[in-house]
């Protein structure tokens, strides 16, 4: 009965001898897989909104409280800055004089579409206020462009801002695509709110 089960251990150890050769053969040959590329998950903030106002300007807009809005050289240009995503809305303000207006809307048009070299597609929506008079124009670039958003707003006679998102980062739509679709999110806001003074 002994010599029995010791033939019997033998030939179960031969045999799982045999499997993990077979295995460790078969492993050898076949092609490793890949992981797919993974992005970080990116928390976004609540939206709770503040005014802007300067008695130097003649327009408001509503900002997230967690922006952070500086001035630059230029009367009424601002940099809105998004610390968290590394992001930020530059403002440019200019006043329409001289018949400039076409100009100034041919200008914006013109360097949304500069984009299209990267672009996968732009995108137009117009936007009209005829109660507060707010006209304008916001462009979603589509694909790995350097800036995905940019907006003109105007009162047809007076005044004319232009605004664009960019990223302190290299462009990559995938990895953007969450921050740059609450960045349009932020610029429609802003594009709602906006009021002349």
């Amino acid at each position: 009965m002994m010599i029995k089960y010791s033939r019997f251990i033998g030939r179960l150890g031969g045999l799982a001898l045999s499997i993990l050769v077979l295995l460790a053969i078969e492993s050898c040959t076949s092609e490793s897989i890949p992981k797919p590329v993974g992005y970080y998950r990116i928390e976004l903030p609540p939206d709770t909104f503040a005014t802007f106002a300067s008695e130097d300007c003649p327009f408001t807009f509503h900002h997230h409280i967690m922006t952070r809005i500086q001035p630059k050289r230029e009367k009424c240009w601002y940099d809105i800055h998004f610390p968290y995503f590394k992001s930020m809305i530059q403002l440019t303000y200019l006043k329409v004089e001289d018949d400039n207006l076409e100009s100034l809307i041919n200008d914006a048009h013109n360097l949304a579409f500069r984009h299209t070299v990267k672009a996968d597609g732009i995108k137009e929506k117009l936007f009209i206020n005829p109660d507060d008079q707010v006209y304008g124009t916001l462009y979603n670039v589509f694909g790995n462009a350097a800036t995905a958003t940019q907006f003109y707003l105007t009162d047809s006679s007076n005044h004319f801002i232009r605004g664009v998102v960019y990223f302190n980062a290299a462009p990559n739509e995938d990895s953007l695509r969450p921050v740059n679709e609450y960045m349009h999110k932020q610029v429609e806001i802003l594009m709602e709110s906006l009021r002349w003074e």
